[in-house]
């Protein structure tokens, strides 16, 4: 047997004939507290309650870890008053050269953290800027590593991929704790583990890597990046020197107290995502942070950019999604080496869009809100690589212009450099016309598709053309019916495929097609469905949203015959329990495990309840 915290490896040890790594699982909450309380005092019961409480929070700080749990629980072997648990609860972390199974658990961590390579170190120490179990996005983490200059590439190598790959190796080292896992087995978000980030915390400390007030900086101490949580005390931000600081992020901080920009020259990084209490004046002193490389605006209150943001001539990422903005200033197109421009979909973007050829991602525009002028300007961004558009025209009497020469600039990008284009589609019978081929060309960049209103089958012959088509989501009160599943399953190349607030037609019945799919999803989509033998010969993960009441009366069982995926893998089902009877919520849950585990590969199965104050006894 061979064990390594690192998958590679695993795998590189198996022989040729079958995956045989056993992932280790966490300890279950009932098995913890068993660890726990037996490395004490024996057994749970014999543990006075008034321990109780700082037992649950010290094991939640160990997350199933048995040699966490063991290190801690030898720690309160010797101190068992409750002002002892207490004073552990709250200072848990190091306690370094107080007990060897402390010593043994740094030890462990200092090995994973100096076993990395010098660039991963930084962006490793990189996540204390984070608070404690965030669910860290990868994309705006790798954003922020390229604006601090921790991603060092090559002369042509892209740097977001290059990013992307340091994400999952410090995964694969199981450093970091992957969460929402694609139907490619990669995590798009991550969150460290308590007692790593502990260390993190420690080591980052240590090399004046990143400042956090409740780590009780000094005043007189050189600020290099500044991490504020929700509700620091304004005074000890006042006190800190930050005219060196080169980041600054504010976790859901209100407008009582924001750092004013003025003396923040040195500054590369502004993160203010989810700040939902500020508003433009906190950004109106942004023309003066000429080292700007990253400003992320995105779930704040700003609508108005000032025009000295044209100044900025540095900055690579401008991040404004999910903003009040309904118009960036002209000044914009000045930021020549600006690479990356999330914007939202009702935005109205400056005509003269071509000059800031630097860009290499654009979401999420709709064509249908911008000039003549800009969708021609458009097709002269030859260095996108990533672009996200809303077709929406909303009925305006200029749809036809507009599309047409949106087609044109399109087909310029497809034959330059755009490796992935993805589609949402708000269509009525009349629009959907203009995407009909050919006047929609087959480009080989299409990859993603929403079909957020309208009929899947007005599109059909179009999804058939995209040469490259790897996911499709159909959304809204839709109906579905057996040709459209069937001509669905007919593309080739498709890994994913989801069905959202759907309505299909009849028994719904899936044999053949769906050559490569990965990933099937119904969400609250109300059908019969019945997988048959040799169906979806690649699949790995099923998920199932049901509202269970809707459900039954429209006369579905739940034997799906999911014993015929024979790649299955995983199965994630959600049940909404309002207006449905206990009875009948524990019934369908049996009815999954029993096809779950009919399955010959065994797939793991994830069932959670949503509204069960409204479920019925």
């Amino acid at each position: 047997m061979t064990t390594t915290r690192i998958h590679d490896v695993a795998k590189s040890c198996c022989s040729s004939h079958g995956d045989l790594v056993y992932k280790i699982q966490p300890l279950s909450a009932a098995d913890s507290k068993k660890l726990f309380f037996k490395r004490i005092f024996d057994c749970e019961e014999k543990c006075p309650l008034n321990l109780k409480e700082a037992s649950d929070n010290i094991l939640k700080k160990c997350g199933g870890l048995p040699l966490a749990i063991n290190a801690i629980s030898s720690m309160l072997a010797t101190g068992k008053t409750k002002e002892e648990w207490d004073h552990l609860r709250l200072s848990i972390g190091f306690a370094r050269g107080k007990n060897s199974d402390i010593d043994t658990l740094d030890y462990i961590l200092s090995l994973s953290y100096f076993d990395l390579p010098l660039y991963l170190r930084s962006c490793l120490l990189y996540l204390t800027m984070f608070p404690e179990d965030y669910e860290i996005e990868m994309q705006r983490l790798v954003q922020r590593w390229i604006s601090e200059g921790l991603i060092h590439g090559e002369a042509g190598r892209d740097l977001i991929e290059l990013g992307e790959t340091y994400f999952h190796e410090l995964v694969n080292r199981s450093l970091i704790q992957p969460v929402d896992i694609g139907y490619d087995g990669k995590a798009s978000r991550c969150r460290v583990h308590d007692t790593v980030l502990d260390f993190l915390i420690y080591k980052s400390t240590e090399e004046n890597f990143c400042t956090m007030l409740s780590s009780h900086v000094k005043s007189d101490s050189r600020v290099r990046r500044l991490s504020l949580m929700e509700n620091e005390d304004p005074g000890s931000v006042e006190q800190l020197d930050l005219s060196h600081a080169r980041s600054l992020f504010a976790f859901g901080f209100t407008r009582k107290y924001f750092p004013s920009l003025v003396n923040l020259n040195a500054l590369r990084m502004l993160d203010l995502h989810g700040c939902r209490r500020l508003v433009n004046h906190h950004i109106k002193d942004i023309g003066r942070l000429f080292q700007l490389r990253y400003l992320n605006i995105s779930w704040t209150a700003i609508n108005e950019l000032p025009r000295q943001i044209g100044d900025l001539e540095y900055l690579e990422t401008l991040d404004a999604s999910f903003t009040g903005l309904v118009e960036l200033p002209e000044s914009v197109t000045r930021l020549k080496r600006l690479a990356r421009l999330f914007v939202p979909a009702k935005i109205k973007l400056p005509d003269e869009i071509g000059n800031m050829n630097s860009l290499q991602e654009l979401w999420d525009i709709n064509p249908f809100k911008q000039s003549l002028n800009f969708l021609e300007e458009l097709g002269k961004l030859t260095n996108l690589r990533n672009l996200r558009i809303i077709w929406d025209s909303d009925g305006s009497d200029d749809a036809s212009y507009k599309g047409k020469e949106l087609v044109s600039s399109l087909c310029k990008l497809d034959a330059s450099n755009l490796r992935t284009l993805h589609i949402e589609f708000y269509l009525t019978e009349r629009e959907a016309t203009l995407i009909r081929h050919p006047f929609f060309p087959a480009l080989n960049s299409i990859r993603e598709i929403q079909l957020r209103s309208g009929k899947l089958c007005w599109i059909s012959k179009c999804l058939l053309s995209f040469a490259n088509l790897q996911s499709l989501h159909i959304i809204g009160d839709t109906e579905i019916k057996q040709r459209d599943l069937d001509m669905v399953g007919s593309i080739a190349t498709l890994l994913e495929f989801k069905l959202r607030y759907c309505r299909c037609v009849g028994p719904i019945i899936i044999g053949r097609g769906f050559p490569q799919l990965q990933k099937l999803a119904f969400y609250y989509s109300y059908m019969q469905l019945t997988f048959e033998v040799g169906a979806m010969p690649n699949v790995k993960k099923l998920d199932f949203s049901i509202h269970l009441k809707s459900f039954k009366s429209a006369g579905g069982g739940f034997d799906f015959g999911i014993q015929h995926l024979s790649s299955l893998a995983s199965i994630r089902v959600t049940i909404s329990c309002d207006g449905a009877r206990a009875a009948y919520v524990e019934s369908t849950e049996r009815s999954f495990r029993s096809m779950a585990e009919a399955n010959p590969n065994r797939p793991t199965l994830e069932i959670t309840r949503e509204l069960t104050e409204d479920m019925l006894e």
